[in-house]
């Protein structure tokens, strides 16, 4: 699971629109850290002695001599030469490269975990370690839509996660009395004055979203122009309303796996720095 968790880090950094040269430099070291975690697993179950398989090319060497299957051997060797030139000399790999590689390990790992562990790599959910059962479920239907090729559903599935994760830390941000006065005050509100309540109340949701998660901020807006979706709580529910007019286009497979991506590394990070097992409304 740490190791899926390195690669699939490293595939986030490479799968927001252009990847800037520090996105590529991560992208591949993350891809190489996680590789070498489950490959040292390996020998070490196989009881071959630290010594032996020091660098990176001598530990393949050796699994292979132990009949491990290793497939992607020329795409791991130039890996490993790349992340060499990038954490010694400094040097930024190109983009197009940077996929090739990044993507090579993510193939080798899902058949290193099948034919060395006899895990399902796709089964391995980082969503388990979300401390949220109600957001562990919305990300189990996400995964599911998506493997179904429901890509519009997963990816709105995905930004429902994030938005449930949003809505708690908004509410351990802001105090109880704050709420309780607002909820009082727009009660009585009517007419014009509510709505004008409403819309500051979704610029606010724009400016939280930078204020709490601003790592994050650009990739809630590219994901908010893929779905066209907006969320609502009632007291029967969450009701979702999609926009589909708004959209330059229905979501496709790399919309809805830029979505996951996006919705597994913000509730993970945001689960460590937050919390979000919802406060106690006694």
């Amino acid at each position: 699971m740490e190791a899926k968790l390195l690669l699939r880090h490293g595939v986030f950094h490479i799968s927001q629109g252009k990847p800037s040269r520090l996105d590529r430099r991560l992208g591949v070291h993350h891809a190489h850290h996680a590789l070498e975690l489950v490959l040292r697993k390996k020998a070490a179950e196989l009881a071959i002695p630290p010594a032996e398989v020091y660098e990176f090319p001598r530990l393949i060497k050796y699994l292979i001599e132990k009949s491990v299957t290793i497939t992607y051997q020329r795409e791991l060797e130039e890996l490993n030469k790349t992340r060499e030139l990038i954490q010694h000399y400094g040097q930024v790999p190109d983009e197009k490269e940077t996929y090739r590689l990044v993507n090579a390990a993510e193939n080798c790992m899902r058949e290193l975990c099948n034919t060395a562990f006899r895990i399902d790599y796709d089964k391995l959910s980082p969503a388990d370690l979300i401390s949220n059962e109600d957001i562990r479920k919305t990300l189990a239907e996400a995964q599911e839509a998506y493997d179904r090729g429901k890509f519009e559903e997963a990816a709105i599935a995905a930004q429902l996660a994030i938005q449930q994760g949003q809505w708690i830390i908004k509410e351990k941000a802001m105090s109880q009395s704050y709420r309780h006065h607002l909820s009082l005050g727009t009660q009585r509100l009517m007419g014009d004055v509510a709505q004008t309540i409403n819309d500051l109340d979704r610029e606010l949701d724009d400016v939280l979203d930078v204020a709490l998660s601003a790592p994050f901020a650009h990739g809630f807006k590219r994901l908010r122009d893929i779905t066209c979706a907006v969320f609502h709580r009632t007291g029967g529910g969450i009701r979702t309303q999609v926009m589909k007019q708004f959209r330059d286009h229905e979501p496709t497979a790399d919309d809805a796996n830029f979505a996951l991506e996006l919705a597994s590394e913000y509730l993970l990070w945001a689960d460590q720095a937050y919390g979000l097992v919802a406060d106690s409304k006694d």
